[in-house]
């Protein structure tokens, strides 16, 4: 009887052990990303602080944040920003397509038309997730030649729309169009 009640206990000790360690390790995977939308919330972290190239006429490279493979093996683009404001600004959007160019050129996979910004304020303490809708490879390449033609002179600098972005442009002295 002495041996029965070893074994039942032995058994009872095991199950809790056993219990104990799903849940820890049920409470890590959820507390990993708990931020993630619903449609990564069961995908992979494919890379990580990478950065890709691609090649041809007009070059980009670019690092990503996160990538995330679904179940499907499709992959989608997640970027992390701290804001003291929770707001995606269309510069997210085409880092964000750079970005999608140059992780399909480089891994022939292919990579969402949407992605998502996550906007983490200042205290830490909010984090909002927000999707957003990547231009498309051709519109991509067109913001590539514009650039290296604007750098290069062949086509004249413009003031921008808002006094804000000339305040912070690098290119505020030579530039010919602010003023």
């Amino acid at each position: 009887m002495t041996t029965d009640l070893l074994a039942i206990g032995a058994t009872l000790v095991a199950l809790a052990l056993i219990v104990v360690w799903w849940t820890r390790r049920t409470h890590r995977q959820l507390d990993v990303d708990p931020w993630l939308p619903w449609e990564l919330q069961a995908a992979k972290l494919a890379y990580a602080e990478r950065l890709f190239r691609t090649d041809g006429p007009i070059r980009i490279s670019a690092r990503v944040d996160r990538v995330y493979r679904d179940r499907a093996g499709r992959l989608t683009l997640v970027e992390l920003k701290t804001r003291g404001h929770d707001t995606v600004y269309p510069s997210d959007v085409i880092e964000l397509s750079a970005q999608r160019a140059a992780v399909m050129a480089t891994t022939g996979e292919t990579v969402s038309a949407h992605a998502y910004v996550l906007v983490q304020g200042v205290d830490v303490q909010s984090r909002r997730a927000h999707r957003v809708e990547l231009l498309t490879e051709a519109q991509v390449d067109a913001l590539a030649a514009r650039r290296q033609a604007l750098l290069s002179g062949e086509i004249p600098e413009r003031r921008a729309c808002a006094d804000g972005i000339c305040k912070t442009c690098l290119f505020v002295g030579p530039c010919r169009g602010h003023g």
